[in-house]
């Protein structure tokens, strides 16, 4: 009986170690199973923000080149606008000017006229009265006259009087004519001015409202661009939680800081362009996780490795960190430098202290050749000036 019982609970106890095992494999495997699940959801969601970044900086950027051919567009009708408008105001004043000598040249034909007026109903008058007198004139002359010579002399001025009437008025005719022949003249010119003014003032409706459309055009593409900026800076905001969140599923790295300091990461260069903590991005504050170092010439500069470590991670982006490299030195100590211009190294691959890992560039969200250096630790950006000496 005692042999028995011990039989059986040596088999229990062998059904129980291999339905623990059976379990501890399955849960292994299932664990397993759901972390590389999680793994590759958070890696799916990194690249598809990051093909995000790439429409929206494709957006931006064809936003700025809209905004320049606007303003291009702008600035020649612009001039043009001008041009036209002094043009019109210089026609304007020559048509103001006709207008007054046609006035003046008026005033002179109905001055002729009213002259030509008066003379030729005084001339008629005369006619008619000589006509009405004739014989008692004539007979007034012989027999006022003391001789025939001086009869003669009478009757040659009489003719003349009557003569020089008739050229009188004919002279003021012929003024009257000529001026006549002025005002028509002018007239003429002013026709032509006027019709030139038309001209112009069509012009520079045309050129006006061409203007108006290049402005138009500027508002909206300064519009869509500023838009535009803001869903990408969200995005990258969405972007660099993600690719922490997936760096947190990729698991904290090396157990055990390797220890020492952090080395300045660009040596000969110490202008910091951007500091660690709030700044204005695109119009909007943003917070920045790390230092920028800037410099003249610094573009393709080496780029040092801060602190012995492990690559753990090397990415080509256009937009974000562009072209970076994060690098694990221990218990949760980790450096990003990013905007490279081109990576020296690789991922897996060991690095020592000041060996170099890239050169400077301006790739990724960028405004300018610089070096984006940050040190994490347990996860956190912190400001890497307070762990590394400034400019050293």
């Amino acid at each position: 009986m005692t042999v028995s019982v011990v039989r059986i609970w040596k088999r229990t106890a062998a059904m129980l170690c291999a339905v623990a095992v059976f379990m501890s494999c399955f849960f292994l495997y299932g664990g397993e199973q759901a972390e590389a699940k999680t793994a590759q959801e958070a890696m799916k969601r990194v690249q598809e923000l990051q093909q995000e970044l790439i429409n929206a900086n494709k957006e931006i950027a064809k936003a700025k080149d809209d905004i320049e051919e606007a303003q291009q567009r702008a600035a020649t009708y612009t001039v043009r606008v001008n041009a036209v408008s002094e043009q019109i105001s210089i026609m304007q004043e020559l048509v103001d000017a006709k207008k007054e000598e046609l006035r003046i040249k008026q005033e002179e034909l109905d001055e002729k006229e009213r002259e030509h007026d008066d003379t030729y109903g005084l001339f008629k008058k005369r006619l008619r009265a000589m006509y009405m007198n004739n014989n008692v004139t004539m007979l007034s002359l012989i027999l006022g006259s003391n001789s025939f010579a001086e009869f003669l002399v009478a009757a040659e001025m009489q003719s003349r009087v009557s003569k020089h009437d008739t050229e009188l008025i004919q002279k003021l005719q012929d003024e009257a004519d000529a001026i006549e022949e002025q005002r028509q003249e002018i007239e003429a010119d002013l026709k032509d001015l006027e019709s030139d003014m038309e001209i112009l003032e069509d012009k520079y409706n045309e050129m006006a409202a061409l203007l108006r459309e290049a402005n138009n055009d500027l508002s909206t593409a300064q519009a869509y661009k500023k838009a535009t900026e803001e869903d990408y800076s969200r995005i990258l905001d969405e972007f660099e939680s993600a690719q922490q969140e997936w760096n947190a599923i990729m698991g904290t790295g090396m157990a055990g800081y390797v220890g020492g300091y952090f080395a300045w990461p660009v040596p000969g260069y110490s202008y910091i362009s951007s500091r660690f903590g709030w700044r204005t991005l695109y119009g909007r504050a943003n917070w920045h996780g790390g230092v920028d170092i800037a410099g003249y010439n610094i573009y393709g500069k080496p780029i040092i490795a801060s602190n012995t470590g492990q690559v753990r991670l090397v990415r080509y982006y256009t937009t974000g960190y562009g072209y970076h490299v994060m690098i694990d030195h221990g218990d949760n100590n980790w450096t990003v430098y990013g905007h490279m211009s081109s990576i020296a190294v690789t991922e897996g691959e060991w690095v020592a202290q000041g060996q170099v890992i890239g050169y400077v560039g301006s790739t990724g969200n960028s405004t300018g050749p610089h070096l984006h250096f940050e040190i994490r630790i347990n996860g956190e950006k912190v400001d890497p000036l307070q762990y590394i000496s400034y400019g050293n």
